[in-house]
């Protein structure tokens, strides 16, 4: 009998998943919802700021890219500490760097910096990694000496801290001093904030987004509009920021704004966004002849076509009870799984602590970025969502909270730095 009623359970605990993660974000949608009526209504500023935003001392930015870099370097030290300790290793610091950091797509961002895309043998595959963060590496490489590696590393450490001199600016203009430095905070102790370290897009990506939100803020929207554009360059979900133009625009319905010419700028601010998009499809066209040559290989080498946040859900709990004792078992399918549902939540019950356009950037970001069938990096995927740190910072109000969440951040950083570095080399 316990193992018939085991067994049913585990048929079901799938489904159940699948219907709290569509119950949640449909909670969030309808509170979405209600304040675009608030918002259309002028009852609610669509990005939140009811005057001009203040901006931060100077040396407050250069003190959150310190912290940054500084906060790197620390993670730097205990790959290394733990290269030397945990498996004796006895070679420096310097020649051990790239056996330690350079793993899984970081290689590919490599080998499309040095050679490009091809369309023939297995580097066919590198179509399906964008392009704007390898060509830079490639741009850079003559000022590292030709070391496509280091190029990688030094464009990640910068975004890295310029992404945190902008997190603190925004978390600033909607929170003051103390919620820009919790969202610092939550930004670099983020588990998956190692990927900051690596030559991998994540820094790149957030630093382009967090451009595109500071820029629409202060006033210049096709600045933003070519942030954007650089942010689809360097992965898909970049254009989603077109949207805060659109939502721009309608924050100026209550004013009776909403003219041709109004209409026409916001046109301009998306299309640039969604010029990037384009651009990759050229490239794939070029290189293969189809511009979305890059779906049939995501669909047949990664087993990833279009779905639903639900459906990825549903899967990600299929194989968290079927792989129980596996490698990937606890810190890919169990670490994704509490991710999904950690940010379901603050969706559902915490969105109203965000500007109404974030919150609104947020449940699309989500829902697309969970949407890939085979989804296996999706606790990474959600750490670029910048909006996260901030709403981190505002859910609790509490210094009690904040210190047991970023303490259980930091423990698990420490974990996923031993993951990336140690544990890849011995599986």
């Amino acid at each position: 009998m316990d193992v018939d009623m085991g067994t049913a359970l585990q048929h079901a605990l799938p489904s159940l998943a699948a219907a709290l993660s569509l119950l949640l974000m449909g909670i969030c949608g309808v509170k979405l919802l209600w304040r675009l009526i608030r918002v259309l209504r002028g009852q609610e500023p669509a990005d939140g700021l009811t005057r001009p935003a203040e901006h931060a001392p100077v040396r407050a930015f250069v003190l959150a890219a310190c912290v940054a870099l500084l906060s790197r370097l620390l993670l730097y030290a205990l790959g290394y500490a733990m290269y030397r300790t945990l498996q004796g290793g006895n070679v420096s610091f310097a020649n051990s760097f790239v056996m330690l950091w350079n793993h899984w797509d970081a290689r590919h961002y490599l080998d499309i910096a040095r050679d490009g895309y091809v369309a023939t043998g297995d580097e066919r595959l590198r179509l399906v990694f964008f392009p704007l963060y390898p060509l830079l590496m490639r741009l850079l490489a003559p000022l590292t000496g030709g070391d496509l590696y280091l190029s990688g590393t030094l464009i990640s450490l910068l975004c890295t801290a310029l992404s945190a001199a902008l997190l603190y600016d925004l978390a600033f203009m909607h929170g003051g001093r103390r919620t820009a430095r919790l969202s610092v905070a939550y930004f670099l102790l983020n588990p998956m904030s190692v990927f900051l370290c690596c030559v991998y897009t994540e820094a790149l990506f957030i630093c382009l987004t967090l451009s595109v939100i500071c820029l629409i803020r202060r006033g210049h929207p096709y600045l933003a509009a070519l942030c954007g554009m650089l942010s689809a360059l360097t992965r898909m979900p970049g254009v989603i920021v077109a949207g805060f133009a659109l939502i721009n625009l309608l924050g100026k319905a209550p004013r009776r704004r909403v003219n041709a010419r109004a209409i026409a700028s916001c046109a301009g601010q998306m299309l640039p966004v969604f010029a990037g998009l384009f651009i990759y499809w050229g490239i794939n066209a070029a290189v293969t002849g189809d511009p979305f040559m890059y779906m049939t290989y995501q669909r047949e080498n990664w087993f990833q076509e279009p779905g639903t946040f639900w459906e990825s859900t549903r899967t990600t709990m299929l194989y968290f009870l079927q792989t129980r004792g596996d490698d990937d078992w606890l810190f890919t399918w169990g670490f994704q799984l509490v991710c999904m549902f950690y940010i379901y939540l603050l969706l559902a019950f915490r969105q109203d602590r965000l500007p109404f356009d974030l919150a609104a950037y947020s449940f699309v970001y989500v829902a697309v970025v969970f949407a890939p069938t085979w989804l296996l990096s999706g606790a990474r995927y959600l750490f670029a969502l910048v909006a996260l740190p901030l709403l981190q910072a505002r859910a609790f109000r509490g210094r009690g909270m904040h210190a047991l969440s970023l303490g259980i951040s930091a423990a698990l950083l420490v974990l996923f730095v031993f993951g990336y570095v140690i544990a890849v080399e011995v599986l």
